[in-house]
């Protein structure tokens, strides 16, 4: 029987409504690299310090939950990039995007908004109006901590690779933290108590090796290669860094 505060219980889509409770924004800040990583490489010989320091570094955060660790991230990149940071934080449950929104404190700098990843016709037009904004056509990185397995529960193995394309497309730097596949073994388990299923469960052709199935579509389909990987996290995740 699992303990009851490593038991966050059940959800479809990984809106947990006290998800940092059991899983520590700090930890994982702890485990992000430093500097050089986060840089394209021709950064340095493109631009002037002076031009570097003035612009700001995008990221978009998928499924930031109520943004403690969004929060955590635009923190800890300003310090280590010396330059403004702004922070696109998305997630698909309205009640964690307006507790994200409540507990803002760099309003001028971090900003929150709700959809679905994969719904085109709203999704689309949001994140074009933010790079718009910002004079650019892409975000230097997307990050996507724990959140593959739900897509990937919610829209088959096509819908998975889909998320992967299409943000891959958006950034310079993709980001990703994918969940093995014990752990879609636990969420169908927990959804089942509650007397609910993911119907797509049975037919995902990724599975057992899950994690090495994104690391492939990352490298061999979409042209990208593995610049860092985190040590393990306590979930024995690893926060891996593809450019």
């Amino acid at each position: 029987m699992e303990h009851r505060e490593n038991n966050p219980g059940a959800v479809q889509y990984g809106n947990f409504k006290n998800y940092y409770q059991f899983n520590s924004a700090g930890e994982r800040i702890k485990l992000l690299p430093s500097t050089n990583i986060w840089l394209a490489s021709g950064t340095m010989e493109t631009q002037s310090s002076v031009e570097r320091k003035s612009e700001p570094y995008l990221v978009l955060d998928v499924g930031c939950n109520c943004g403690d660790f969004t929060q955590l991230l635009q923190s800890f990149l300003e310090e280590q990039l010396q330059r403004p940071v702004h922070v696109l934080g998305v997630d698909i449950d309205e009640r964690l995007i307006e507790r994200a929104e409540l507990n803002n404190k760099c309003p001028g700098k971090i900003s929150y908004f709700c959809d679905d990843i994969l719904n085109a016709s709203t999704f689309d037009v949001t994140v074009l109006q933010y790079l718009q904004q910002h004079r650019r056509n892409k975000f230097d990185a997307i990050c996507c901590y724990s959140i593959t397995m739900w897509i990937h529960l919610n829209h088959h193995d096509s819908g998975l690779q889909l998320f992967l394309r299409k943000l891959s497309q958006l950034s310079e730097l993709f980001v990703v933290e994918p969940q093995p596949w014990k752990c879609y073994q636990t969420a169908e388990r927990r959804l089942k108590k509650a007397g609910e299923v993911f119907p797509m469960f049975v037919e995902l052709k990724w599975r057992s090796d899950v994690e090495q199935q994104i690391q492939r579509y990352l490298q061999q389909e979409l042209g990208r290669n593995c610049v860092y990987e985190s040590t393990p996290t306590k979930w024995q995740r690893k926060i891996c860094f593809y450019r």
